[in-house]
């Protein structure tokens, strides 16, 4: 933990204003220190959001109030709710009836504190069609407690998925994001944010740098401090030689999350 308050005292200082805990592959909610993590930054004033990306398999490990009282603001879970065996060609894990459990209650207990958390369902596509998605009875039980529309979500979305440079399995029917041109212009990511991971390296992005060892790497918290990095040579150098020399980073080169 000290490491971790190290990095939110300096991100602070900074003038920072948005935390949030996603991993880049991996469910916060298996982290023993979530909701102390989650208290100590709520005790700085200037950050309004705090939250993370989330299947809900494991909430049933916390205890309600302590979860609602830590400070996350908002929470964005992934998910099929179309029944256990869509859950299971999609995620490969049998947790569909502690996730739909996990979920009731959530939504109840969020209901309870006035949707304290912002809650927010991304419904992954299937190889179903629409109308037996939104017809399946958990998917109307859910829709019908829950402050979103699922019916829209499920009708805007696109049938692009990511497979984080070959880390996840696709099933054959979901198409893999284009690889748009990139060429003089650099990610607009690296631009927004840092990633600081949890051995203290930090990254100028967190899409695809699963062991920190990239040239998107910045240095170390416990050698440097996080102002130093953001404002520091390396990452000006990786900015100005994708935009003025077309050097893009070979990690980049691949990502099928780039924006422009």
């Amino acid at each position: 933990m000290l490491l971790f308050k190290k990095a939110v005292d300096e991100f602070a200082n900074m003038g920072g204003t948005i935390i949030d805990f996603n991993t880049t592959i991996g469910e916060p909610m298996l982290d023993p220190y979530l909701l102390e993590r989650a208290r100590y930054v709520s005790q700085f004033l200037q950050f309004k959001s705090l939250g993370f990306v989330t299947t809900l398999q494991y909430l049933d490990r916390f205890e309600m109030d302590e979860f609602f009282e830590s400070g996350i603001t908002w929470m964005a879970v992934s998910t099929v709710l179309s029944g256990r065996e869509k859950y299971f060609e999609f995620f490969g894990v049998d947790k569909y009836d502690s996730f739909l459990k996990n979920m009731l209650m959530f939504i109840e207990e969020n209901n309870k504190r006035k949707g304290k958390i912002n809650i927010y369902i991304d419904i992954k596509p299937t190889n179903e069609a629409i109308s037996d998605v939104i017809n399946h009875p958990d998917f109307k039980m859910i829709n019908s407690i829950l402050n979103q529309d699922l019916v829209k979500t499920v009708t805007n979305r696109g049938q692009y998925c990511d497979d984080w440079i070959g880390a996840v399995n696709l099933p054959d029917y979901l198409k893999k994001r284009p690889l748009y041109p990139k060429a003089f212009r650099p990610c607009a990511l690296i631009y927004s944010s840092l990633i600081i991971y949890s051995d203290g390296n930090v990254g100028s992005c967190a899409c695809r740098d699963f062991e920190a060892n990239s040239g998107l790497i910045l240095g170390n918290i416990k050698e440097s401090a996080l102002w130093e990095m953001w404002n520091g040579e390396k990452l000006a150098l990786i900015r100005s030689n994708w935009k003025r020399k077309n050097r893009i980073p070979n990690i980049c080169k691949s990502c099928r999350h780039y924006l422009y």
